[in-house]
């Protein structure tokens, strides 16, 4: 009897790893997508300046987040998020808003693809 409440244990304990896997995921990409969505919007309405403090904010967020990330997000997405938004970032500071929208979305797909990724699906499980 007591494997078997040690074996339930563990499943519950895993259980709750993942689910605070997911919320922490949900909230680092919720965060970034918030911040780059106002610096979209600045950049649209042709404010460099403030494009770039959205951006920046976004970018400060994903950089607070490296404990998390290093541990639970490959590598290779790490790495090509963050060549995205240092690309973004040098569109920003060069004055070209006109390139910007292919960048930004390029962005959102690294972020939104980590998020889903990190979503346990059929796919996945199976």
């Amino acid at each position: 009897m007591n494997r078997e409440i040690a074996a339930a244990l563990l499943l519950l304990l895993l259980a709750a790893g993942a689910w605070w896997n997911i919320s922490a995921v949900d909230r680092l990409a919720g965060d970034m997508l918030a911040q780059l969505e106002l610096s979209e919007q600045a950049a649209e309405a042709g404010d460099a300046a403030q494009a770039l403090v959205g951006l920046d904010m976004a970018l400060e967020r994903w950089l607070r987040a490296d404990s998390y990330t290093h541990i639970f997000i490959r590598h290779s997405e790490i790495d090509s998020t963050a060549d995205a938004f240092y690309e973004l970032r040098e569109l920003l500071l060069s004055g070209e808003l006109e390139g910007c929208d292919a960048a930004y979305g390029k962005l959102r797909y690294h972020i939104i693809s980590i998020q889903e990724m990190e979503h346990p699906g059929l796919g996945s499980i199976l």
